[in-house]
């Protein structure tokens, strides 16, 4: 096996690195344009704009006045139509807040363990050196594992750079990849203190330290494995689509050719907002808009080799055009 700081320095040049960064460190562009703006709903816009069209073609130049619809009844729609999309905004919104919430946490407990073992290992310099720093390096790669994981990416990618043979042998041949690495991390410290090397008091400590990253871990899954509920959605999109349809007819008789444009803009409003909330309430799918868990996995590993003072340290992932994953 290599050591552990001449396998910290070898990584970082490594082709695995290079191929890392290009397919799982994606930036997305985010400067400001129409196209962005309306890339998810443009279909929907689009069939709505030429329906007004026609709502009008009809009413105006046909005499389909019989089009004309109560302006109240479409208020009323509209009014219900806001508390629906505001509800599902705010649950979709939850959902984000709490993975990332969570992921916060992985970062407190990961420096947490490093710092613990540190503290808490009672044995030779050497040898309490190669421990910790065999310790950090299963954690980082876990919380890569994990990052895969929840993306549905090959889980070792990256992660398996702080593995030795025996440690990627074991995770690979486990259906969940992240459990057994924090398996490998927990018989790390169980083997310390049947050897006395770590006191029992302490040890309690560290175990609810490892207690709260399976904790984490199985928050994420639920996340990432509950589906919002589609009927909801769907019924929330349906709304959307009955009131598309009575709009126009509810403004052509009083504003006339302007109906048009202004039934654009309303259901503009209103798609944009849904098309949100489909895209938040599902924060690991490695989107713009998720969860920076690459990000946050580089923090951590540049914390954790820090503390065991590796010899080379990587860089930041910084934001490009507001947007880093």
């Amino acid at each position: 096996m290599k050591p552990f700081a001449v396998k910290t320095a070898a990584f970082f040049f490594s082709s695995k690195r290079e191929a890392f960064s290009k397919s799982s460190i994606m930036y997305v562009k985010q400067v400001f344009s129409i196209w962005r703006l309306l890339g998810g709903i443009w279909h929907g816009l689009l069939a709505v704009t030429a329906y007004a069209t026609l709502v009008f073609y009809l009413f105006s130049y046909q005499q389909w006045h019989f089009l004309s619809f109560p302006i109240s009844i479409i208020t009323i729609l509209g009014t219900a139509l806001s508390l629906l999309l505001g509800f599902r905004t705010n649950s979709a919104y939850d959902r984000w807040w709490e993975a990332r919430r969570v992921w916060g946490e992985i970062v407190n407990d990961s420096r947490s363990l490093v710092r613990q073992s540190i503290s808490f290992i009672k044995t030779d310099q050497p040898e309490k050196d190669e421990v910790i720093s065999n310790i950090a390096h299963l954690q980082i790669a876990w919380c890569y594992a994990l990052t895969n994981s929840l993306r549905r990416e090959p889980v070792l990618v990256y992660a398996d750079l702080h593995l030795n043979a025996a440690e990627h042998d074991y995770a690979s041949s486990q259906d969940n990849i992240p459990n057994a690495i924090l398996n490998l991390i927990q018989s790390r410290f169980t083997e310390l203190h049947e050897q006395n090397k770590i006191e029992t008091l302490l040890y309690q400590n560290i175990d609810q330290t490892l207690q709260r990253l399976c904790d984490a871990m199985g928050k994420c899954e639920r996340i990432k494995n509950t589906v919002f509920p589609t009927q909801y959605s769907f019924f929330v999109v349906l709304v959307i689509f009955i009131f598309t349809l009575v709009l126009p007819m509810g403004l052509v008789e009083s504003i006339g050719r302007i109906a048009i444009p202004i039934t654009f803009i309303i259901s503009f409003l209103f798609l944009y907002v849904e098309w949100i909330a489909y895209v938040m309430q599902n924060p690991f799918e490695n989107g713009p808009n998720d969860i920076p868990m690459t990000t946050l996995s580089r923090t951590i590993e540049i914390n954790l080799l820090e503390l065991i003072k590796a010899p080379k340290i990587p860089e930041k992932i910084l934001p490009k055009n507001g947007v880093v994953m």
